[in-house]
């Protein structure tokens, strides 16, 4: 059996500090390894700003806020059932950095900062390169995750330049914002508050450059 690193487990209680109620959400055995914010758009849910969280098991978007009123998100991706990973790298530098998780389940489309992107990029291909024990023997350590293809793209193109998805990024910056300010009221900590409030920032600054461009043009 697979024992946790004190890194991995000092890393887990912080995560597990920072999102209250997510420890109700985990398999049993599942350990949170690291969480970025992210702009996380799926079929079923649409776009949403939110954290990823990788664990050993899953790659879980979610959030969980009391104010201005209770709202709660979570949607998960099995490490097992992942088929290809792509990061996707637009030629335009202000725009979001992309990727691209697909699974049994469908796809689902992460959009960030490069440096968030390319990070969980690197974390995923570190965890799909691992010989994790056979299933019996998983315990607290990571699943044996059938190694997906990895690939990296470049866009000519993508819909942030459209109004709407301008307007989106906009929005979803502003989100992030306020979520980051929450979490500095009730919490008073800057390393929890800091990351979605860097983010947001960075979203909502993105939105603003790609509008210029597109006057400009």
């Amino acid at each position: 059996m697979s024992v946790p690193s004190s890194n991995q487990q000092s890393a887990a209680r912080r995560i597990l500090r920072r999102f209250r109620g997510l420890q109700a959400h985990l398999e049993p055995g599942e350990e949170p390894l690291e969480s970025r914010p992210v702009i996380w758009h799926s079929q079923q849910h649409g776009s949403v700003a939110c954290d990823v969280i990788l664990t050993n098991r899953r790659l879980l978007g979610y959030y969980q806020v009391q104010f201005p009123r209770s709202r709660f998100f979570l949607e998960a991706i099995p490490l097992t059932e992942i088929t290809a990973i792509t990061l996707r790298s637009p030629q335009s530098k202000p725009l979001l950095h992309e990727l691209l998780i697909s699974s049994g389940q469908g796809a689902v489309l992460l959009r960030a900062p490069r440096r968030v992107i390319e990070g969980l990029y690197d974390s995923l291909h570190r965890l799909g390169g691992e010989t994790g024990p056979e299933p019996e023997q998983v315990g607290a350590g990571p699943a044996r995750v059938p190694s997906p293809r990895f690939d990296r793209q470049q866009l000519a193109g993508s819909a942030e330049h459209s109004p709407a998805g301008i307007a989106l990024l906009f929005a979803c910056g502003l989100i992030l914002e306020i979520i980051a300010v929450f979490l500095w009221l009730t919490t008073g900590s800057l390393a929890t508050s800091l990351p979605p409030f860097v983010t947001g920032l960075l979203t909502v600054l993105t939105a603003i450059l790609v509008y210029r461009q597109r006057r400009a043009a």
